[in-house]
């Protein structure tokens, strides 16, 4: 049986714009020439496909400890990248895609050929290590998405997006889009 393996993905500004404006947890992908990619897909849900955005690491994401929703992407002690699960979004078909390395261009500005060469190496590094804890990103998404909704005020539950009402209004955007 073949493993499965997350990819990167470009969400749609609009539609994450969209969603902001129902949910304040949601992180911002606009970054003028800077990409941030989402990972996907998490799991499926009620016909909804969720992605994780992923962070860059600060200094207090050392004295963190790992917990249900925050997974830390490690190589030799050092912190590369951030999951936040808590900020998972469902997402339709129509509003993401894979990420391309070869139109890369489209997404970020570069100084020069080095320097996406090194990004892209980066975003693969970055990307086999969350694959090598797939099943444990998965795990945890699924915990949490289920803690939030039957125990909506626990700690955890209100540092999460509010997944029923995200999928109400993706569903909704898809109905519109579908329409227009």
């Amino acid at each position: 049986m073949k493993k499965e393996k997350l990819k990167w993905y470009i969400a749609d500004k609009k539609y994450i714009n969209y969603l902001k404006t129902y949910d304040n947890k949601i992180e911002n992908i606009d970054y003028s020439n800077r990409l941030k990619p989402y990972l996907g897909i998490i799991l499926f849900i009620n016909n909804f496909n969720y992605y994780v955005p992923i962070s860059s690491p600060k200094n207090k994401h050392y004295k963190m400890k790992e917990d249900i929703d925050f997974i830390k992407i490690t190589r030799e002690d050092r912190i590369i990248g951030i999951l936040n699960l808590n900020n998972m979004i469902p997402i339709s078909d129509m509003d993401i895609r894979i990420l391309d390395y070869k139109k890369i261009d489209n997404y970020r500005k570069f100084d020069n050929e080095k320097e996406k060469r090194l990004y892209i190496a980066f975003l693969s590094l970055e990307l086999k290590l969350i694959n090598n804890k797939f099943e444990k990103i998965k795990e945890n998404a699924i915990k949490l998405y289920n803690e939030k909704l039957i125990r909506p005020n626990s700690k955890i539950s209100k540092r999460c997006c509010d997944f029923k009402l995200l999928e109400e209004k993706c569903e909704l955007y898809r109905q519109v889009k579908n329409s227009s």
